[in-house]
């Protein structure tokens, strides 16, 4: 009789919520199931193509560099002497200024192409690589893109930095020239005798190297914020997939 009378009450309750809290209920339930391989895989790549796009998109608008407190492009470290004594160069404050101004414009300019270098890396992800990542730390994702693409991205992005750099961009001129300028008129005040008197030590440095190291620094930066984000905050994913399995990744994955 104590069993009809459970029975009776929890229909009564049941009724009574009607159907949104039995969809509720459901989803809640369905949320705790372990998602299957396909899903793994499918929530991974789909997340991380829409991180990978976002993060070029960001980068790529008009002062997605020059304008970032984090990812501004300077010049590099060892050009620090050419701005201790740019009085040395004629115009050496402006050509500064440009140098800067014209990196970071072909930075923003290679980005736009960075959204499908990361997907053609992201494309050959395996069930184990899924399952590690879904299990690792805030940026797992990210250093396994790092860990086993960085040659890949840097040799197929090279080009595209190198081309942003040699295009004409101020004034019809390239970033490239403008930094060849800078830098040739610092090491001809270097070689002089003033020069040698002072100990200036020409510079060597490849600003193609060294702009397309910032750029995918930039890009797996930012790329690993939006991952911390939606580990964090599974539910705030739009695609039902990613956000069923990075819950299950959240909840009890990680538990185990």
């Amino acid at each position: 009789m104590k069993s009809v009378w459970l029975c009776a009450i929890a229909a009564v309750f049941f009724a009574g919520c009607g159907k949104p809290f039995l969809e509720n209920v459901a989803n809640a339930i369905e949320s705790r199931r372990a998602p299957s391989e396909t899903q793994m895989i499918k929530a991974l790549k789909t997340a991380l193509n829409d991180g990978a796009a976002n993060a070029a998109s960001e980068l790529a608008k008009e002062g997605g560099f020059s304008k970032s407190p984090i990812y501004k492009i300077f010049l590099p470290p060892e050009a620090d002497a050419i701005v201790n004594n740019a009085k040395l160069i004629p115009g050496g404050e402006k050509l500064i200024d440009d140098a800067i101004a014209r990196i970071n414009a072909a930075a923003e300019s290679a980005a736009k192409d960075a959204a499908p270098i990361f997907a053609k890396a992201i494309a050959d992800m395996t069930i184990a690589d899924a399952i590690g990542i879904l299990k690792g730390g805030d940026d797992a994702a990210t250093n396994y893109l790092r860990a086993q693409t960085s040659g890949e991205l840097k040799a197929a992005f090279a080009p595209k930095i190198n081309a942003a750099l040699a295009k004409p961009i101020i004034a019809g001129v390239s970033a490239q020239k403008s930094w060849d300028t800078l830098t040739n008129g610092y090491n001809r005040a270097a070689s002089s005798i003033a020069g040698k008197l002072a100990k200036l030590e020409p510079i060597k440095t490849s600003i193609n190297d060294f702009v397309l190291d910032k750029a995918l620094f930039a890009l797996f930066s930012e790329t690993a914020s939006a991952e911390a984000k939606l580990r964090a905050d599974p539910l705030g994913a739009i695609d039902a997939t990613v956000r069923s399995v990075f819950e299950y990744a959240k909840n009890s994955l990680n538990k185990r």
